[in-house]
């Protein structure tokens, strides 16, 4: 056999999913042509399927080394770069593929979904109208212009776009989830419903239609109607057992824990006590702090399906809390090796490190990492307490709904819908000018570590990768959690309530380093919060998005609103 069909047949295991099968004819091709570009391609697709992107990414570098300039390498490259969540390297890939081959589909689809995956909307736009210079017809390509003009909030355009696509015409259901998004976007819930309604007919988008459908409701507080509405969501979605977990999932985010086990003994009699329902169902022990049997439930979720990354997370979170951290530790450094810069992931392992008496330090230096910053006023405004009335009023007629996402870490509060990055609104544009300065002293203070989960991603340059408004009111605080997909996030206080003022209740203050559940170390004591800070208005704090960060309560009525971002490396 000669080396192409080596090749060939190597390949063609990777393709029929012989993970194995493939790594071994891959080893011994490159055994016996150590520099051959195509095999260490081959090879660092196979590595990439399997999650061991850091090996994937080596195999890719030896294939560039044989030819720098190979447009499939380089795009092979960027969707490695990618899941690693190295987005600067892997726009530096995808540019390159592209810059090569400008008509390369296969990179301009990835390159567009990184950039909408990762929080960079406006960039997305551009890809995909490139490409369709190349591709009119394409309807990915079609269809992820019109997502990102959707994440760019220009919501009109995207419908005007999305009706453009040919074959929304013969198959309109097959879209009826993007309208339904764009119709929440626009304020027109219960058209966003309706279309919702129609997605659920379509497996690949009846999840999060599902979620889509529950969301719109809760937040317009018409939840009643979305629990009497539940049994012919289901029943249009399939009962498949995504759906039900879904369902459970989201009823207990809705407080209505005996809803959700309900909704789990449902799916289960329907369809056995798989590892996505065990996960689940973990997870209502954990927060029910029942955690040696939660433990027990999310190690055979992952004992039925070795490996998985999601099921994963309920497995580290609950062998925390039920007193094993060196199983969360092992747990994090596996899944670090597959998602070296996932922020959930570097918050197990600190975690388990601190409940195991180790230094952990390292990674939560907090009196280094946390920073606080008070805000120049932007021109035109004589004070920052002018600015900050003139921030509020804008940001008050962006609250418009009742109550706080499902999917979020707050209570008794509401969010904007709206990513602020792109309000045409000028005391918007002016505060994220504004943010600038402070942004920049903060990567200056932290400096740069190759080898450090945070400083190693310290290129001196960043984009600001999401921004909203959240304002709570009496009882309302955030739970403590991390942002997986940041790097530095933040709490800019636009408005606090006097109640912040006392030292000794703290109400309202946001703390970092206490995990959301219990965990306690090997002395018994409970893991509680590192550092602490008083909201003051005006005030920027600065974090790492891998610290365990979270509020005390509210007491009082009156309301706290802020302005959070998170920034990311260009």
């Amino acid at each position: 056999m000669d080396v192409n069909q080596q090749l060939q047949s190597c390949y063609g295991a990777y393709q029929r999913g012989d993970m194995s099968g493939a790594e071994g004819q891959y080893t011994q091709i490159i055994t016996a042509y150590p520099n051959l570009g195509d095999a260490h391609h081959i090879g660092a697709l196979i590595a990439s399927r399997s999650r061991h992107n850091p090996t994937a990414l080596v195999r890719i570098e030896k294939a560039l080394k044989s030819n720098p300039k190979h447009f499939e390498y380089l795009n092979t490259k960027g969707s490695i770069c990618c899941a690693l969540q190295d987005i600067p390297d892997a726009i530096q890939a995808y540019q390159a593929s592209l810059a090569a081959k400008p008509d390369y589909l296969s990179a301009a689809q990835n390159f567009g979904k990184c950039l909408i995956d990762y929080d960079d909307p406006a960039r997305a736009f551009d890809v995909y109208s490139a490409a369709l210079k190349h591709h009119p017809d394409n309807e990915l390509l079609q269809i992820g212009r019109v997502i990102a003009c959707k994440e760019i909030m220009q919501s009109g355009r995207a419908l005007t776009l999305l009706d453009g696509v040919p074959s929304v015409q013969k198959n309109a259901h097959k879209f009826s989830f993007v309208r339904g998004q764009l119709l929440m976007q626009m304020g027109e819930y219960a058209a966003s419903v309706t279309n919702s309604e129609r997605a659920l007919l379509d497996v690949a988008t009846a999840v999060p239609a599902f979620q889509n459908i529950l969301q719109v409701l809760w937040m317009q507080n018409r939840w009643d109607e979305a629990q009497e509405q539940m049994d012919a969501y289901l029943a249009q979605a399939g009962h498949t057992v995504t759906i039900f977990v879904a369902a459970a999932r989201l009823l207990a985010k809705a407080n209505d824990k005996p809803a959700a086990i309900a909704m789990l003994k449902r799916a289960e009699q329907q369809h056995g006590a798989g590892p996505e329902i065990l996960a689940a169902r973990a997870r209502f022990k954990l927060e029910d702090g029942d955690m040696q049997s939660a433990y027990e439930d999310a190690l055979a979720a992952l004992s039925g399906r070795p490996g998985d990354i999601d099921l994963m997370v309920d497995f580290a979170d609950s062998a925390l809390a039920s007193g094993r951290p060196a199983e969360a530790l092992h747990a994090a450094t596996e899944a670090l090796k597959a998602v070296p810069n996932n922020q959930f992931w570097i918050a197990v392992k600190y975690t388990a490190m601190r409940a195991l008496g180790q230094d952990h330090q390292y990674y939560t230096d907090v009196e280094k990492f946390v920073q606080p910053f008070e805000l120049e006023p932007p021109k035109g405004y004589g004070s920052l307490a002018e600015y900050n009335l003139a921030l509020k009023q804008a940001l008050d007629d962006l609250h418009g709904l009742s109550e706080h996402p499902l999917d979020q870490s707050w209570r008794n509060g509401t969010q904007t819908v709206t990513d602020l990055r792109f309000v045409d609104h000028p005391v918007l544009k002016a505060h994220f000018k504004a943010l600038d300065k402070p942004i920049r002293a903060y990567m200056k203070r932290l400096g740069h570590d190759p080898d450090h989960p945070l400083l190693h991603r310290n290129t001196g340059e960043y984009h600001i990768a999401g921004s909203w408004s959240v304002k709570l009111r009496t009882k309302g605080f955030h739970v403590s959690h991390v942002h997986p997909k940041g790097w530095i996030s933040s709490a800019y206080y636009v408005d606090v309530p006097d109640e912040v003022e006392d030292e000794s209740k703290k109400a309202g203050w946001i703390h970092f380093g206490k995990p959301p559940f219990p965990v306690r170390d090997i002395g018994g004591q409970p893991l509680d919060y590192e550092k602490i800070v008083q909201p003051k208005a005006g005030t920027l704090v600065l974090f790492p998005s891998y610290l365990w960060h979270g509020t005390n309560p509210l007491e009082g009525q009156a309301t706290r609103m802020t302005l959070p971002i998170d920034v990311v490396p260009n």
